[in-house]
């Protein structure tokens, strides 16, 4: 069985924590297959099909503070 962790967290928090010790233990054990920040919330593209025809626009799908910053797969 794998897991998908996404990581959330406040878009108005900077974002430099060090997750390097959780990542090193889980990769210890031998349980953590990949694993990635993902891009600041600024540089996001909603990509939507409606009626056959293509709308991209920036930004974030929902207006929320809080967004997905990365994933882990266990």
């Amino acid at each position: 069985m794998k897991y998908l962790l996404l990581v959330c967290m406040d878009e108005d928090v900077e974002r430099n924590a060090d997750p390097s010790a959780w990542i090193e233990e889980m990769e210890g054990r031998g349980v953590r297959l990949t694993g990635n920040r993902l891009r600041p919330v600024r540089d996001s593209t909603t990509v939507r099909r409606r009626d056959g025809e293509l709308l991209i626009a920036d930004g974030p799908f929902a207006e929320t503070k809080e967004q997905i910053g990365g994933f882990d797969i266990l």
